[in-house]
């Protein structure tokens, strides 16, 4: 019929022009493929408004419009009732619908309480707990999708998939907004070793200029392991993430184009030292001997940024300390682990 080669060809146009980052115009497009079928007394289905609501998202999320952030997670969260209805078998579909109202409410969550405490305040510690109270009816909402969307992902795609793994990290983020140090880990350990067998998301090998998102969300979950164990004090629970850490680093390096001209090598030096650092902070001879086999393997000499190069310093003195460079939970581990601490936020 008529209205079926117009809805066709609008979808196809906003899917285009959706690829090109020319949201609004995307936007404009599924309008139109969703007034074709009106028009002829045809409801919107589940795609209808999973396309128009993830589209309006896009752009919402880029300008943080409040407004037109909960209405695209309304417009979403009625795409993903029809579509527990329409297809109930298709899981991977629902998981992914899961994710983006999740991301709806993680979103608002941030505004809240970036305007509580300041957008600086903020910046400075974006894993630090909350203490907003509309802020965390937000991110509550966003744990109940995040969690949803991940044990979706596991039960159909697998623990290690790029997709679970990516949940994992959404899901362990928001607990460490709400506070929830201790069930945030086992999901940190889950992301990292999905981390540590992913093949895309690297970016181009061949392209000093290149960005790879996945040695960003490498980075981010790292800091996070850290923060996790330093807010509960918890030295014992980091070893079981050194096998997971190694395998990350040596991911990464067959993945990417390791250079010191790449535009993220700062996110590369931060990421290897921040593994380092989780192993020696156990208080372990087995840790400081393993980080710095770490930073030996992986770390290029005199690294730009501040905390690679205090970690590559630290590491050096312990080599070269008579007592066998075994780590003492005194004043001077303290004070590295504090300076550590800053450096991060620079």
């Amino acid at each position: 019929e008529a209205w079926e080669f117009w809805e066709t060809m609008y979808r196809n146009f906003a899917w285009v022009l959706s690829s090109l980052n020319q949201e609004a115009k995307a936007i404009e497009y599924v309008q139109k493929a969703i007034d074709v079928k009106e028009r002829v007394g045809r409801t919107a289905s589940w795609f209808d408004l999973w396309d128009l609501g993830r589209m309006k998202a896009v752009t919402a999320l880029k300008v943080n419009a409040k407004d037109d952030i909960k209405e695209s997670q309304a417009v979403v969260t009625k795409a993903l009732w029809l579509h527990k209805e329409a297809e109930p078998g298709d899981q991977v579909m629902r998981a992914k619908i899961w994710h983006t109202v999740g991301e709806c409410a993680f979103a608002l969550g941030h505004l809240e309480e970036s305007a509580a405490i300041g957008s600086d305040t903020l910046a400075g510690s974006p894993n630090g707990p909350c203490k907003n109270s509309a802020a965390l009816t937000h991110y509550r909402k966003a744990l109940k999708c995040f969690k949803e969307s991940h044990k979706l992902f596991k039960a159909t795609e697998g623990a290690r998939n790029p997709l679970t793994g990516g949940e994992a990290q959404a899901t362990a983020w928001t607990l460490l907004k709400l506070g929830e140090e201790e069930e945030a880990k086992q999901y940190l350990l889950d992301a990292v070793e999905a981390l540590s067998r992913q093949q895309s998301g690297w970016g181009d090998n061949g392209n000093l200029e290149s960005n790879a998102p996945a040695l960003t969300q490498a980075m981010q979950t790292v800091d996070r392991i850290l923060d996790a164990h330093r807010r509960t004090g918890d030295r014992e629970g980091l070893k079981r993430f050194f096998p997971a850490l190694e395998a990350l680093c040596s991911n990464v390096c067959a993945r990417v184009w390791i250079s010191k001209d790449r535009e993220d090598s700062p996110i590369y030096e931060k990421l290897v030292s921040s593994c380092s650092m989780i192993m020696i902070a156990s208080g372990t001879d087995e840790g400081t001997s393993r980080s710095q086999a770490l930073l030996k393997k992986y770390m290029w000499q005199s690294p730009a940024t501040p905390q690679a190069q205090l970690c590559s310093e630290l590491l050096l003195s312990l080599k070269d300390d008579p007592s066998g460079g075994q780590v003492k939970d005194g004043p001077g581990m303290r004070a590295f682990l504090q300076a550590m601490a800053r450096s991060q936020v620079t």
